[in-house]
């Protein structure tokens, strides 16, 4: 990929920065691209060109949106030859359908109902069929009681349809009407079944399986046999549940309410995702096959297992969207180490941050940064983009968007108080008198942290890094 040409202002949304030249050769996922050509072809737009040499450039983000731009207008086109295909395809094929309309009930006590295919012979079932042909202005037909149908019977009384002769060029419709009609309550029932009387000769094409159903259905294989739990996210006072709205303050709490109420949801787990924001957070502590109750230490292993023992199906050769997370069951705060790099985390939300490194699905084309799914990225790529934003509070300026709203949000909207109770929601301006409120008032667990180097425990995150800086990594104060 060839970098940044042209330091100048972006020519689509007038940023400032370092962005790519608009009528340079660039190669993505295998294709070239001018994007002068590009905003030609898909907007009819014809970018001016500087006597000077100064075009300017076109930033990252606008790129991305030219791309998809580009894409949802081959898509239109694509869309609208295969409808006229398909308006060819109905003028030339009209389905013969045969309508089973079935009134009536069974006897109370089960005596008329005879066996098996029986069940509608004897003398008090009328089976009258009747053939209607698709005209263009066809008549309105009252509805058949039971009187009619009986009156119609004395035309054939062996029960078989009259024949009479049709237009073979003509598709035609055959509604078989059967009544029945108990002797103690008088009460029909109606049972409709459509029949293609008549095989398609158009070629049927089958549409191929997104790429995020596939993704779908390999996690629902996993949560449905086995002990995997999805985590929702870490807000409030803990894990919050993917399926309802409860919150834990342990891992632990949260795989004992998952699997006790919501063994039945596993089926239709991210029923609604896109590929777009798909990724899955799984809590693989003490992992176990739900069938036979095997051990597993990953998932590659309970997957392998499921496939070769079990013979469950898994889309294999595709991107992972599944971060896998373990965490240590002899602690109340069940803290975390990387299943991947084994490097250890008190806080949730610092390694969920963290496995992003490990799982590059999408990358940053300005600073090579690795993130899971397409929406982090792009969220990430705000911070590249430059330029001037003002604070609408109090007129500080900053050059990139993500620091206008972290200003906005502590200074002006918080009120500097972004540390929220879990419990109550009163805010406060320091972690740790948040975390001895949820202690005192609503009878929280304390936060113990034990210190990897030696036996030291320390009840915030700030004395844990200045102990271990200090003592242990000998970063004395210069002060």
């Amino acid at each position: 990929m060839e970098t940044a040409g042209h330091s100048n202002m972006c020519r689509c949304c007038a940023s400032e920065g370092a962005f790519k030249d608009i009528k340079s050769t660039y190669h993505w996922m295998g294709e070239e691209e001018i994007y002068a050509d590009m905003l030609k072809d898909c907007f009819d737009i014809n970018l001016n060109v500087s006597e000077h040499g100064e075009d300017g450039g076109i930033c990252e983000v606008c790129i991305t949106q030219l791309r998809n731009a580009i894409n949802f207008k081959k898509q239109v086109q694509h869309t609208e030859e295969q409808f006229k295909k398909h308006l060819q395809n109905k003028a030339l094929f009209r389905p013969n359908i045969v309508k089973v309309e079935v009134g009536g009930e069974e006897d109370s006590d089960g005596d008329n109902m005879g066996s098996g295919d029986d069940a509608f012979s004897g003398a008090e079932f009328d089976v009258p069929i009747k053939t209607e042909e698709d005209d263009p202005k066809p008549k309105k037909r009252s509805k058949a009681s039971a009187t009619t149908t009986r009156s119609k019977k004395s035309k054939s009384d062996d029960g078989e349809p009259s024949t009479k002769p049709a237009a073979a060029t003509r598709s035609r419709k055959q509604i078989i009407t059967i009544t029945t009609e108990s002797k103690e309550r008088k009460v029909k029932k109606k049972h409709i079944i459509e029949i293609n009387s008549k095989k398609s000769k158009v070629p049927i094409h089958l549409k191929k399986k997104k790429e995020v159903d596939k993704h779908k259905h390999n996690i629902r294989t996993i949560l449905c046999h086995s002990n995997a739990t999805p985590i929702g996210k870490y807000a409030g006072i803990g894990y919050v549940c993917s399926f309802c709205t409860q919150e834990y303050a342990t891992p632990a709490e949260l795989k004992t309410h998952t699997i006790s109420e919501h063994k039945d949801a596993r089926s239709t787990f991210m029923e609604n995702k896109l590929l777009y924001n798909f990724m899955v957070k799984l809590d693989i502590t003490n992992l176990k096959c739900d069938i036979c109750q095997s051990d597993f230490d990953n998932l590659e292993q309970i997957i392998n297992h499921l496939q070769t023992v079990h013979d469950k199906f898994f889309h294999l050769g595709l991107k992972s969207y599944v971060l896998p997370f373990r965490f240590d069951a002899d602690t109340l705060q069940s803290f975390s180490s990387c299943v991947i790099c084994n490097n250890r985390y008190n806080n949730f939300k610092v390694l969920l941050e963290h496995m992003n490194s490990h799982y590059r699905n999408y990358i940053c084309e300005v600073c090579d940064s690795g993130f899971v799914n397409r929406k982090t990225l792009l969220c990430h790529t705000y911070r590249h983009k430059t330029g001037v934003f003002t604070c609408s509070y109090c007129q500080k300026v900053f050059n990139t968007s993500v620091k206008l709203k972290q200003h906005e949000n502590a200074v002006h909207i918080c009120m500097n108080k972004r540390n929220k109770c879990g419990y109550c929601g009163e805010k406060f301006t320091d972690y740790v008198k948040k975390n001895i409120h949820e202690v005192q008032v609503h009878g929280a667990k304390p936060l113990v942290l034990k210190c990897q180097a030696c036996e030291k425990t320390f009840d915030n995150q700030r004395s844990l890094t200045f102990h271990t800086k200090t003592y242990h990594l000998l970063e004395k104060s210069t002060k």
